[in-house]
């Protein structure tokens, strides 16, 4: 296991609430829901779980208070975002159980914490030194847009008849096409660094490849099974590119 796993569990479970949250203030869901309270909840547990890995990322539960007193450092920085981020979500999920639905507005604060939230995390990367296959500006897209690839095909899980509306399906693919280019750049970088760029190449196929596939299938014709499928492969192609970016930290 690499060394880094406690960041790639924070940046992946949090960039994938803070993604899927992204989608749900663009493409609202539809307003006879009958347990809104779910999303909330729901990404109230993938962030809790993300914030678990920062934990194990300091060794020292206690350590966390002390990292707040540093507004200059990443993980400061993350932390504030992501306690804003948790703030939205559970008013969001109070709203929702009380009154049955969030108001819009909620929803675009949240989004933008959590927008921003994914950009702190590649900035953060982009800016240390000490690791050449950080430091390049394509890391900050390689969070920024893989969160919101990874956020999009689990909104459409989420969200009924995602992929029957043309307007979703389209910036899903403009997402994944441009997830594509960023996993391209990355593997350059990488390999002018002498680091292999398989992960990026399987990655590149199981996510904005498959996605962008399954999403025009489903333009074609009402199939529930292609939600999950879709995301199990952005998922899983997500995870190898940025396990992969962590493990450049030890070679």
């Amino acid at each position: 296991m690499i060394s880094e796993f406690p960041l790639f569990v924070f940046t992946t479970f949090a960039g994938l609430a803070a993604g899927a949250y992204v989608m749900s203030a663009a493409f609202p869901k539809d307003a006879d829901d009958e347990r809104p309270w779910i999303f909330p909840l729901a990404m109230l547990v993938l962030l809790g779980i993300g914030l678990l890995g920062c934990l194990g990322h300091l060794h020292h539960p206690e350590r966390f208070m002390n990292a707040l007193w540093n507004p200059m450092a990443g993980i400061t920085q993350e932390a504030y975002l992501s306690i804003l981020f948790g703030i939205v979500l559970v008013i969001d999920l109070v709203m929702c159980a009380v009154k049955g639905a969030a108001p819009r507005a909620l929803r675009i604060v949240g989004a933008a914490f959590g927008f921003l939230l994914t950009c702190v995390m590649g900035y953060a990367y982009s800016t240390t030194l000490g690791v050449a296959a950080w430091s390049t500006p394509v890391t900050i897209p390689l969070f920024v847009v893989g969160d919101l690839a990874m956020g999009s095909a689990l909104w459409a899980i989420l969200k009924r008849g995602a992929y029957e509306a043309k307007a979703y399906t389209y910036t899903a693919c403009v997402v994944e096409a441009l997830f594509a280019c960023t996993l391209v750049a990355v593997a350059m970088h990488f390999a002018g660094l002498g680091f292999g760029v398989i992960p990026f190449v399987a990655a590149i196929v199981l996510a904005p490849v498959a996605h962008i596939a399954l999403a025009i299938m489903a333009l074609k014709g009402n199939r529930r099974w292609i939600a999950p499928v879709a995301f199990a492969c952005v998922l899983v192609g997500v995870a190898v590119a940025r396990y992969a970016f962590y493990a450049a930290y030890v070679m």
